[in-house]
């Protein structure tokens, strides 16, 4: 039988409720943290109201904006 460390254990990143793999987290966080260097969170707020783009007045998505002017945002 071969020994796993982490069996049993979750993965320490906040929110996340896989298995941990190696280093106390899970493939996903433990494979940014070696590619990346750092965990990425997202962050989406979903929230009644308007566009903060003058003009759009489109229906809130993310960080303040519709979803056409974040998603136009986070092409650049």
């Amino acid at each position: 039988m071969k020994y796993v460390k982490n069996k049993g254990n979750k993965c320490l990143v906040k929110k996340c409720e896989r298995d941990a793999v190696c280093r106390g987290k899970c493939y996903k966080h433990y494979q940014q943290m070696r590619l990346r260097g750092e965990i990425r969170t997202r962050v989406f707020i979903y929230i009644d109201g308007i566009c903060s783009n003058i003009g759009c007045g489109g229906k809130l998505f993310a960080r303040g904006l519709c979803q056409k002017c974040y998603l136009k945002q986070k092409e650049r």
